[in-house]
């Protein structure tokens, strides 16, 4: 009982200090010449409106933030598509300078070589491994093309040759190839030899000149042409030497042949359909 009549002389006590709080505030309202229920009205929205003014001032922080987030956004995408752009122009005028130059380079070849008639072919495929090392292009027989034709670059070094052909397609043998052989000559002495693709003793791929007589005088860095065939014309460019030694059987020597091409790096090339033997 004593308890729950100190309880009710608690809660009489805080009820009496509230209302006397309230009378006084509008007393000195009243003092002021402002009207009781305005001023209990100030009294109760004063703290409400502190309080909104306060989530206005952060909304508009927020606000001002999420403005410069999206602004900054905008411009990062509009940058990305100028550098894209560039880029793309760059390629653009990377891919028209370097056929600019296969076109000059397949000018002065018509010129130093007027008999040739000669049809341009781009890479579509490359198949490389120790042994085997073609090319496919977009061109084949509907163009005129067949097995055993020629195939060289804009300045006239031998690629390959035709070994397999398609309506719109053809498979081009490098000289890189294991398969691969052709009768060339020593620029310097004229000391001739077949060219051979292939694996070589170190295990990388690459062209040996073999069958060349003992007493052959090859040096580092001569050049090899081809001597002429059915397939390729005489004077092609096949490579440079780069080491020389003696076949097992001390019969003949033997010359290391730097290629005069790397098929990895062509984009263009052109076959050699018709020439003066």
């Amino acid at each position: 009982m004593r308890k729950r009549f100190f309880t009710k002389r608690v809660k009489m006590i805080l009820a009496v200090a509230a209302a006397l709080t309230v009378l006084v505030t509008l007393g000195a309202a009243v003092g002021r010449g402002i009207g009781a229920g305005q001023s209990l009205t100030m009294t109760l929205l004063t703290p409400l409106r502190n309080t909104v003014a306060a989530f206005d001032r952060a909304a508009e922080r927020i606000y001002g933030y999420i403005f410069r987030y999206e602004a900054l956004l905008a411009e990062n995408e509009e940058l990305k598509k100028a550098l894209a752009e560039n880029a793309d122009n760059a390629r653009v005028a990377e891919s028209a300078q370097r056929e600019n130059q296969r076109l000059r380079e397949l000018l002065a070849l018509s010129e130093t070589h007027p008999d040739y008639t000669l049809l341009d072919a781009y890479i579509t495929a490359r198949s490389v491994s120790t042994w085997e090392n073609t090319l496919t292009i977009d061109k084949g027989s509907a163009a005129g093309l067949e097995i055993g034709m020629c195939a060289v670059t804009g300045t006239g070094r031998v690629v390959g040759c035709i070994s397999s052909v398609g309506t719109g397609w053809a498979v081009i043998t490098t000289i890189l190839d294991a398969d691969s052989e052709m009768g060339a000559v020593v620029v310097s002495s004229g000391n001739t030899g077949v060219v051979c693709g292939g694996r070589q003793e170190d295990g990388g791929v690459g062209m040996t000149m073999k069958y060349l007589s003992s007493g052959a005088v090859v040096k580092n860095g001569d050049s090899i042409v081809t001597t002429g065939s059915d397939s390729y014309p005489r004077g092609l460019f096949i490579g440079s030497v780069s080491g020389t030694g003696i076949d097992e059987a001390g019969v003949s020597r033997y010359a290391v042949i730097e290629p005069g091409i790397r098929p990895g790096e062509l984009e263009q090339i052109f076959l050699i359909t018709q020439f003066e033997h």
